[in-house]
C-alpha cells in the first residue's frame, strides 16, 4: 500500500513551524496571501461547478456475528487434514481481463539511473515466467484473491500489526513540559536523574522560569529565521555560535550560561556562551552569567529551522525517580517506530548525520540504533520525561522520549481498536478462520518479544488453494511511463483511518483529540481497499509531474493496457461446499474489479475475472486407475453458481441479513464495481499535481485549529462516499 510522497505529520510540523506569528489568523489579501481566482476566505458550499474528487482508498467494514451456531465453517475451527481426501478437490480455469493499465514487476531486468548525489532512479519491466512469457505471477493473484476472500468471509486480519503502537507529534505547548533527564540502571532498578536547570519542576505545566535545558547555538537554520529578521538588533539575534568539534553526545561539560529572552515568543532560556569538557579551563562568568556543569545532548540538525543543541544541567536537589517497565517498553516501541519511518531514507545518504541541501539531518538516536532486537534504552541515555504527580517530589513517569519536540506513542495499540475483537490474527491451529484454512497459515507475528510456540503444537498449515501464473493470451498493447511518487500509508490521519464505535462518520469539526487513537469512542474503519478508477483514470494522476525522475519514483516498462487478457488455473483440494462457494465468489466478484500489482492508488491494476470451467476430481476413480491423469475428472461448470449460493446463504444465516445487504459486501461493491462519479486522487490544494510536492497542504488546512479552524473533513463510509472532497489550501479555505 502506498500514499503521498512526504511524511504527512512531518510536513504538518514543517508548515506549522513556518506559519504566521498569530497562528489562528488566516492572512487576507494584503496581509501575506495574494488574491487568487476561485478562492474565497469563507468556506463555500460546493455547487454544480465546483471541483470534487474521491480519495483513492476507503475501507471495508467488519461484521458482528448474529448467529454463532450457524454456518460453523465461516467461523474459527480446525482445518481438514492433508493426508487424505475428505472434501471437494478440483481445478478452476479463469480468464482475467485488465480494465485499467496493469503492471506487475519482475525481479530481473531492473535498470538503475544515477540522479545525483549517489541517488538512483529505478526502472522495472513487466513480469515474465520461466519460459519468457509475459505473465502475472501466481503469488500476486493469490494475494489479491485472498484479500477479497478475507473481506467477504469476515476472516481474521492476517497481516495486521496488532501489537504496534502508532505515534504522533507532541504539540509544542505540551513539549515545553518535558523535563530533561538521564537514565540510570542500578542493579535491577531503572531510574531517572532529573536535570531541570534552575527552574522548579512543575509537572503538567510549562516552566515557571527559564526553559529546563540550556541552549547551545550551533547551526544556521536551513530555513531563514523569522525571529532574526524581525529583531536583528536583539541579544538573541547576536548570539555567538559555538563549535562542537571534539565533543560527543553525553559528554560531561562545564559551561558559562547567560539569561536570554526570545524576542518573538517571550519565553526565557539559558544561553551557553562558553563550553568546555570537565577538567578543561573555562573563563570566569561576568555580569549575570553563571558557571554550570551538565551533559551535552546532541540530536543533529534534524529540523529545518533548528539552530541549537541542548545542555542538560541542574542546580537543584532531586531524588531519582523510578522508571517503570511500561515507560521503558513504550520508549523502545517509539524508537522502533522512528526506525520504521526513516531508516530506509537515512540509508540512502552518505552523511545522514548532516543536512543534505535543504533537507535536515537524521536524528542521532535513529542512526545509532538500527536493529529492532538491540536493547534500545541504555544506562546513561539522555531523555526528556513527561512527569505526573504532586508536591514533595512525588513524581511518576508518564513517558520518556529522545528529543525535545518528539513523537509520542499512543496509549492504545492497534489491536485494541480492532472490532470485533475476534478478528485478530489466528494464533491456534484448532481455531483458524476461513481464509487461513483455505489459503494457509503460519503461527506468530512481527513482535520480537513474542514467546516461542510449544514444540508439541502445530505452527503452520499448508494452503488448499494454488494459483498458476496468468499467461498473456491477448495483447492489447503496452506502454512505458515514469510514475508519480508513491510512499507509505499515513494511519495517523485520524479522520481517514478511524470511525466512531457507536455511529457513523462524518466526524467533521471535531478536534484531533476527539478522533485520535487514544479516544475510546474510536475504532479502526476496517480493511483498506484501493478504489477502482475505471474511466476516470487520468494520466496526470499516475505520471510523474513534468516527467521527472528521482530516487523516490519509478519508471515502469511494458505496462499492459486495458483490454489485455490472461488465463490462469486455480487448483483446490478438500474444500467444503461453502468454502468452494466463497472461493468462486471471490474470483468472480460479481463482475467487479480485482486490484492487482503496482500503483493501485494511481489507478493501475484493475482486472475482472471470469470463470471458464470448473472441474472436480473423483479421487477414488482417479487413484484406482493407471490409465492416465485425465481419468476421474468431471466437468461441473454448470454447477458453480450453486456453490456460490450455498456460501451466500451461509453468510446470511450467520450474520443476520441477506448477503447483498451485508456491510462488507456493500462496501466492496462501492469500491470495486462501477466507474466513480468524480476524479480519484490523493487530497491536495490544487486541481493538478504540484511539482514542488505541496499536496500535504490539504491536510494542514483541513486539520487547522484555533479561532479560525479548517473544515476538518472526515472520510465517509465507502458506500456513502459519493460527494467526494473539495480542494483545500493550507489556510483551510475551500476552492474550485
Amino acid at each position: 500500500m502506498a500514499e503521498q510522497n512526504d511524511d504527512l505529520q512531518n510536513m504538518i510540523r514543517k508548515s506549522l513551524s513556518n506559519r504566521q506569528p498569530k497562528r489562528d489568523k488566516k492572512p487576507q489579501t494584503g496581509e501575506g496571501r495574494p488574491a487568487q481566482p476561485g478562492r474565497s476566505p469563507v468556506q463555500p458550499q460546493h455547487g454544480a461547478g465546483s471541483y470534487r474528487f474521491l480519495n483513492p482508498y476507503n475501507f471495508v467494514r467488519t461484521l458482528e456475528v448474529r448467529s454463532p451456531k450457524s454456518a460453523p465453517l465461516l467461523g474459527r475451527c480446525a482445518p481438514p487434514p492433508h493426508d487424505r481426501f475428505v472434501g471437494l478437490t478440483g481445478r478452476i480455469t479463469c480468464r482475467l481481463t485488465a480494465t485499467t493499465p496493469l503492471f506487475v514487476s519482475d525481479s530481473e531486468g531492473i535498470d538503475d539511473e544515477p540522479v545525483g548525489r549517489g541517488k538512483t532512479h529505478r526502472s522495472y519491466r513487466f513480469f515474465h515466467d520461466p519460459e519468457g512469457n509475459v505473465a502475472i505471477p501466481g503469488t500476486s493473484l493469490r494475494g489479491a484473491v485472498r484479500s477479497i476472500f478475507e473481506a467477504a468471509t469476515n476472516s481474521c486480519f492476517a497481516h495486521f500489526a496488532g501489537n504496534k503502537r502508532l505515534s504522533y507529534h507532541l504539540l509544542p505547548e505540551l513539549a515545553l513540559r518535558l523535563i530533561p533527564a538521564r537514565v540510570r540502571k542500578m542493579d535491577d532498578r531503572w531510574e531517572l536523574e532529573l536535570l531541570p536547570g534552575t527552574t522548579p519542576v512543575t509537572p503538567n505545566q510549562r516552566p515557571s522560569g527559564p526553559q529546563y535545558a540550556a541552549w547551545v547555538h550551533v547551526y544556521d537554520p536551513l530555513w531563514r529565521s523569522k525571529t532574526v529578521d524581525q529583531a536583528p538588533t536583539t541579544p538573541y539575534a547576536k548570539r555567538k555560535k559555538l563549535s562542537l568539534a571534539g565533543f560527543q553526545h553525553g559528554d560531561e561539560c562545564q559551561a558559562i550560561v547567560e539569561p536570554m529572552k526570545h524576542p518573538r515568543r517571550n519565553f526565557e532560556f539559558w544561553n551557553v556562551v562558553h563550553l568546555a569538557k570537565t577538567g578543561q579551563p573555562i573563563p570566569n562568568p561576568t555580569g549575570n552569567q553563571r558557571r554550570v556543569s551538565g551533559r551535552l545532548c546532541i540530536t543533529h540538525q534534524n529540523i529545518e529551522n533548528k539552530h541549537d543543541e541542548r545542555l542538560f544541567f541542574t542546580e537543584q536537589q532531586h531524588q531519582p525517580i523510578e522508571l517503570p517497565v511500561d515507560a521503558r517498553k513504550k520508549y523502545e516501541e517509539l524508537i522502533a517506530d522512528y526506525q520504521e519511518r526513516h531508516s530506509v531514507e537515512a540509508g540512502k545518504r552518505r552523511r545522514p548525520e548532516q543536512p543534505d541541501g535543504r533537507e535536515p539531518a537524521f536524528s542521532r538516536f535513529l542512526l545509532e540504533r538500527t536493529g529492532r532486537h538491540e536493547p534500545k534504552l541504555r544506562d546513561g541515555d539522555l531523555v526528556h520525561a513527561m512527569l505526573e504527580g504532586g508536591g514533595r517530589g512525588a513524581y511518576t513517569v508518564k513517558f520518556i522520549v529522545p528529543v525535545s519536540v518528539p513523537r509520542v506513542g499512543f496509549r492504545r495499540k492497534l489491536g485494541e481498536l480492532l472490532q470485533p475483537e475476534g478478528l485478530t490474527k489466528c494464533s491456534e491451529y484448532e481455531k483458524l478462520c476461513p481464509a487461513c484454512r483455505a489459503f494457509g497459515w503460519v503461527w506468530g507475528d512481527d513482535d520480537p518479544e513474542q514467546k516461542k510456540s510449544d514444540l508439541d503444537k502445530h505452527t503452520a498449515y499448508a494452503s488448499r488453494v494454488r494459483f498458476s501464473h496468468a499467461v498473456l493470451t491477448q495483447d492489447a498493447g503496452v506502454f512505458d511511463d515514469t510514475l508519480a511518487i508513491l510512499s507509505t500509508p499515513k494511519p495517523t490521519t485520524y479522520r481517514f483511518y478511524l470511525r466512531p464505535r457507536d455511529g457513523k462518520p462524518p466526524q467533521d469539526r471535531l478536534s484531533d483529540q476527539q478522533v485520535d487513537y487514544d479516544n475510546d469512542s474510536q475504532i479502526l474503519r476496517g480493511r483498506k481497499v484501493y478504489r477502482h478508477h475505471g474511466d476516470k483514470l487520468n494520466p496526470q494522476e499516475y505520471r510523474s509531474v513534468n516527467g521527472a525522475n528521482s530516487d523516490q519514483n519509478r519508471t515502469v516498462r511494458g505496462v499492459q493496457k486495458a483490454g489485455s487478457v490472461f488465463e490462469l488455473t486455480v487448483d483446490f483440494e478438500n474444500l467444503a461446499p461453502v468454502e468452494l462457494g466463497a472461493l468462486l465468489w471471490s474470483l468472480r466478484l460479481e463482475g467487479w474489479n480485482h486490484r492487482i500489482g503496482y500503483a493501485k492508488p494511481l489507478g493501475f491494476g484493475s482486472a475482472q475475472i471470469e470463470i471458464l470451467e470448473v472441474a472436480l476430481l473423483d479421487t477414488e476413480t482417479r487413484y484406482a486407475s493407471l490409465a492416465g491423469e485425465k481419468i476421474g475428472w468431471n466437468n461441473r461448470t454448470l454447477d458453480w453458481q450453486g456453490w456460490v449460493d450455498v456460501f451466500k446463504d451461509a453468510m446470511a444465516a450467520r450474520y443476520g441479513a441477506p448477503f447483498e445487504q451485508l456491510e462488507n459486501i456493500r462496501d466492496l461493491r462501492a469500491l470495486l464495481s462501477a466507474t466513480p462519479s468524480y476524479p480519484v486522487h490523493y487530497p491536495r490544494p490544487t486541481r493538478h499535481p504540484q511539482a514542488e510536492g505541496k499536496q500535504y497542504e490539504w491536510f494542514v488546512g483541513n486539520k487547522r485549529g484555533g479561532q479560525d479552524p479548517g473544515p476538518r473533513l472526515a472520510l465517509r463510509l465507502a458506500e456513502e462516499d459519493r460527494e467526494g472532497f473539495p480542494l483545500i489550501d493550507k489556510y483551510g479555505d475551500q476552492s474550485g
